[in-house]
């Protein structure tokens, strides 16, 4: 994984140590959408740093929300014990395959551990949809972490975020993240230095009746046939042609931040001109 963030950090320090500018925290964020499918399936991309310009390590964070656009609400066929992660299993035996059903998002994170160790160390992260106990909740989401590089520090562990239905003009539900890691001495403290996910989803074939045979403008003949479904409904697409996401960072004795990002949704309008077409069997509703 790069050490960028942190590189960039010690850059950054030479500088300080030069000039007497005060410290900044500061906070990075982007997303895209990436993969469309005929179905109307996607791939949500997003990544983001935390550093401070004066080369010190960052504040813990507390909170960690990504914001998605409006329109994309998860779909009920995907709230069922079919597609949850029971995240027990996950604590006996950090394997993915475990939860396959309901595994919908890969990552990695880099983890800074100063002054206990110097340099930086990455961890994998992987996301699975879950049942909902906070209030509120559409759905809960097990968060498994596993670190990447020996590190006498951390080696794994299995945490808890949620998804809720999100309020505003711009955005449709939000991810919030869990933000503690626990290393294995409590004197040790581990911050986020640089994340990165890539939210595949979930996917369904469902069998649909369709009429196969017609005679004088009547179905004479009726049959089914199979039709992908993806987890999330396609994000409005607004006159700007353009949707919205956001990140919203929280630490421990100093100011937050809140990040946006636009994606062209262009390519939305495209697979629904086909659908209504009939060339684009399956498209979401």
């Amino acid at each position: 994984m790069s050490k960028r963030v942190l590189t960039t950090a010690i850059a950054l320090a030479a500088l300080a140590a030069a000039s007497p500018a005060k410290a900044e925290l500061v906070g990075q964020f982007d997303a895209g959408l990436k993969d469309l499918k005929r179905y109307g399936a996607y791939t949500v991309v997003a990544s983001g740093s935390v550093y401070e310009t004066s080369g010190e390590p960052s504040p813990l964070l507390e909170r960690a929300v990504i914001h998605f656009p409006r329109g994309a609400a998860l779909r009920r066929q995907f709230l069922v014990p079919r597609f949850f992660c029971d995240g027990t299993k996950l604590e006996k035996n950090p394997n993915p395959a475990l939860c396959a059903r309901a595994h919908f998002a890969t990552g990695s994170m880099l983890i800074d551990a100063r002054p206990a160790i110097q340099d930086a160390f990455g961890v994998s992260v992987d996301l699975f949809l879950a049942s909902g106990t906070e209030r509120g909740a559409t759905a809960a989401v097990v968060v498994l972490v596993k670190s990447n590089d020996k590190t006498p520090v951390y080696d794994y562990e299995v945490l808890r975020g949620y998804l809720f239905k999100d309020s505003g003009k711009r955005f449709g539900y939000r991810l919030e993240l869990p933000t503690h890691l626990t290393p294995y001495f409590p004197e040790v403290k581990l911050r986020l230095a640089e994340f990165h996910l890539r939210m595949r989803g979930l996917t369904l074939t469902e069998r649909v009746r369709r009429c196969v045979k017609r005679e004088r403008g009547r179905c004479v003949k009726k049959g089914t046939k199979a039709k992908k479904l993806f987890w999330i409904r396609t994000p409005s697409c607004p006159r700007s042609r353009k949707v919205t996401f956001g990140a919203d960072y929280t630490f421990q004795g100093s100011s937050p931040i809140s990040k946006r990002r636009s994606a062209s949704c262009r390519r939305f309008l495209k697979q629904r001109t086909l659908h209504r077409r009939g060339k684009v069997p399956g498209a979401p509703g």
